[in-house]
């Protein structure tokens, strides 16, 4: 009975998961995989197995009682079988994905190649995989468009062969930015804000992408917190790279008379209240008071008083730093004689904020930016070296404040972006 009813139960299973594997690659969501996948398997499912326990139940007609129990049983085995395989199985690969030992040998990582992978930097090859089996694949043939300008997206991209082409499109003429190359990593926005894309892209050659997207990131968080957080931290040195560049490209644009400027700098507030989807005082509440206490052990913190420029703080690449107390403004380094001021002129913050810009303030003479404590304030500051300790000894706890690290700089690169194109 055990031998017929396990032949008969993992040949449905296995045509279950086969259907559902190509349909999640197609659609990129378990749920909506899982709800395709059953009725296309459920009908043949169905009457195979009425039909076979149809047959087995033939022999309760039998003299002996032997045959009748195993007749029974068999056709009983057989029914609990496609009840489980109709119910249970799409809510298990609904709630997990489908993951198999052929797909994870057959993925060709090295550490070569994850070295050139922006995402998968800090990472072994076993995490990387790990990873790239929990998201999605999609090949393209060349010239196949990916996405179009002011399309709303909800998913990241990351370039594992080939390149893609990123351009606009007005009034019929079309203009190429950039060519993106293996281990590039783009649509970083419209994963964490479903914002409009602000260009089109389509494969320059034949190419290979990883898909990341929410159905993908939250298994991955609650089972392997430790390879989340650290594809977090990824995203956020990424994230910090575009706003300073954003920010540069601010600082160098067109001066404005001193007569405008608090009114640009009152719509700039505004703007921020727009576009913020994550108070970062409601984000440190939220981690309550002991996930707190222990990140903070992973920071060093500088107290700053009131009307002193923030000289010996030097920010290195991967540096992250967070006012928890006072007030900090940014300031373009235009002589204070002058009579005009650039476009991105100031930002003030408080409030537990992270300060994205102070990157943009190395301390050199020619420094973009310089940073002054308006207020007697307290800055936390979070290097990558501690970042990564956190997620190895607290995965659990790093990969909740990384994501949310992400979420601030998302916020911060879509106002800067904004404060741009307005100007």
């Amino acid at each position: 009975i055990a031998a017929i009813a396990l032949g008969i139960g993992v040949d449905d299973t296995i045509h279950f998961l086969s259907h559902y594997n190509e349909n999640a690659n197609k659609l990129r969501n378990k749920r909506k995989a899982s709800l395709k996948t059953l009725p296309i398997v459920a009908r043949p499912m169905l009457f195979s197995t009425i039909a076979l326990s149809a047959g087995f139940i033939l022999f309760a007609l039998s003299e002996m009682e032997s045959q009748v129990l195993f007749g029974t049983f068999t056709a009983f085995t057989l029914l609990v079988c496609l009840a489980i395989d109709m119910t249970y199985l799409p809510s298990v690969v609904m709630e997990t994905g489908l993951i198999t030992v052929w797909d994870y040998v057959g993925l060709k990582f090295d550490e070569q190649f994850i070295e050139g992978i922006d995402l998968f930097q800090n990472m072994t090859v076993r995490e990387a995989k790990i990873a790239s089996l929990m998201a999605y694949t999609e090949d393209l043939e060349k010239g196949t468009l990916l996405f179009t300008q002011g399309e709303i997206g909800d998913e990241m991209y990351v370039v594992l062969s080939g390149s893609i082409s990123i351009f606009l499109e007005k009034n019929g003429k079309r203009t190429d930015l950039v060519r993106l190359e293996k281990g590039n990593t783009f649509g970083e926005m419209g994963l964490f804000r479903k914002a409009e894309r602000s260009a089109s892209a389509e494969a320059a050659e034949k190419t290979r992408l990883l898909v990341v997207n929410r159905d993908c990131l939250e298994p991955l968080k609650k089972r392997n917190p430790k390879i989340a957080a650290k594809l977090f931290l990824n995203l956020a040195n990424r994230l910090q790279s575009s706003l300073k560049e954003t920010d540069e490209r601010l600082l160098t644009q067109k001066e404005f008379d001193l007569t405008s400027l608090e009114a640009k700098l009152n719509a700039n507030e505004n703007l921020e209240q727009t576009e913020i989807s994550i108070e970062p005082a409601e984000f440190w509440e939220k981690l309550g008071k002991k996930w707190r206490r222990i990140i903070m052990s992973y920071c060093e913190s500088h107290s700053i008083m009131s009307g002193k420029k923030i000289t010996k703080i030097k920010a290195k690449k991967g540096d992250y730093f967070f006012i928890t107390s006072g007030e900090v403004a940014i300031e373009s380094t235009v002589s204070a004689k002058s009579e005009t001021f650039s476009v991105g002129y100031c930002w003030t913050r408080k409030d537990f904020d992270l300060i994205g810009e102070f990157s943009l303030c190395t301390g050199n003479a020619d420094s973009a930016a310089r940073a002054i404590a308006r207020k007697d304030s307290t800055l936390l500051q979070f290097t990558e070296t501690e970042l990564l300790s956190l997620a190895q000894h607290e995965p659990r706890i790093a990969v909740q404040f990384l994501e949310d690290l992400v979420c601030i700089l998302s916020d911060q690169l879509a106002i800067a972006d904004k404060r741009l194109q307005d100007h």
